[in-house]
């Protein structure tokens, strides 16, 4: 499934393609102040699936784990980029972590913490 970011002078911009599961149309904007780290691959955390789809080391969905909730969007665990977020308000949910599955996580991680860097010395 094809999910693009993009970055945005205040915000990050995803775009998360057609999720069977969750209608979110026009995709997810994260203001960079939201974003408390950013890591890639694994591990994924252990996480009780509320809404969408969990197929092996697919997921896709509303997911729950250590008290908060998480989306998750991806295909392969080696390929995945995981937000920790600052109670991030998704629908009625404060999302804690997200993790999406894109190409070349390692050099979009590097291209965001420098923008989320920038933002939080801005502060």
């Amino acid at each position: 499934m094809e999910r693009k970011i993009q970055l945005m002078e205040t915000y990050v911009n995803i775009d998360l393609g057609n999720s069977p599961f969750l209608k979110i149309d026009t995709g997810l904007q994260i203001p960079y102040s939201f974003i408390k780290g950013i890591t890639t691959g694994r591990p994924i955390p252990n996480a009780f699936k509320l809404y969408g789809a969990l197929l092996g080391e697919k997921r896709n969905g509303l997911f729950r784990s250590k008290g908060g909730f998480q989306l998750h969007f991806f295909e392969n665990e080696l390929e995945t980029l995981h937000f920790d977020l600052d109670s991030f308000k998704v629908g009625k949910f404060k999302i804690s972590k997200l993790i999406i599955g894109i190409k070349d996580p390692e050099e979009i991680s590097k291209n965001i913490s420098e923008r989320v860097e920038l933002t939080s010395n801005d502060s």
